[in-house]
């Protein structure tokens, strides 16, 4: 199904440009379908862009609804951009006939293709501590054996929700020079996506971004 409609859900704007250029080079003929819900952070992340311990059932349900109403404005799959709330995507998903992707599960096993070395740049802790749980899930079901080497460019997502761009990007990437025993690096925010190409040609290493990963995941998912 190369014409096929991909909804595109995040609780931040942020996410919105990495997706789209993704899917602009890797899949053209898809049809990507926004979907913000600014409430998912407000409501349930904290204000250091950790998650709520033992989020409440309403989180589930919230996120649920969203994969539903997405579905019924006719989407064959659905990519999930908020990187906190990998644990709830997967319970969600369960419900639905369509592929529903969390942020960072085409990432990760595009990580693991490359090496059992694994890099990870976040700009915020909460999503590095989600990263690595969903790394853990995903060894633990296929037996595989990693390290992680981390870094967090602390402060640069609240530089980049308040527009300045300029100076995240620059934090990110002093962040990624410093990330060097790795098989590949991984870029652990979908709207860390704009500044991949800053990075390549510093490390020297497969980067890896959630937007670019999770559109090729899902292309081939459209064509089986």
């Amino acid at each position: 199904m190369v014409n096929a409609r991909i909804g595109v859900l995040s609780p931040v704007n942020l996410a919105f440009p990495a997706v789209k250029d993704a899917f602009s080079e890797l899949w053209p003929e898809a049809d990507p379908i926004c979907l913000l819900d600014e409430s998912l952070y407000t409501d349930f992340v904290n204000s250091d862009f950790t998650v709520q311990p033992n989020l409440p059932e309403e989180a589930y349900t919230r996120i649920a609804n969203l994969f539903q109403y997405s579905k019924n404005t006719g989407v064959d799959g659905i990519i999930f951009c908020g990187s906190v709330f990998g644990a709830l995507v997967e319970e969600g998903r369960k419900a639905l006939d369509i592929p529903v992707l969390t942020s960072f599960e085409g990432m990760i096993e595009e990580a693991f293709s490359f090496g059992s070395r694994i890099g990870i740049v976040t700009t915020a802790e909460g999503s590095l501590s989600c990263l690595i749980d969903d790394i853990n899930r995903y060894a633990d079901n296929n037996l595989a054996e990693y390290t992680i080497v981390s870094e967090v460019a602390d402060g640069a997502f609240q530089k980049a929700l308040d527009g300045d761009i300029e100076s995240s990007d620059a934090m990110v990437i002093e962040s990624a020079s410093l990330v060097t025993e790795c098989d590949s690096l991984m870029l652990g925010q979908f709207s860390m996506g704009r500044v991949a190409q800053k990075i390549i040609n510093i490390v020297e290493k497969p980067v890896l971004t959630a937007p670019e990963c999770a559109v090729k995941k899902m292309k081939r998912l459209m064509e089986v």
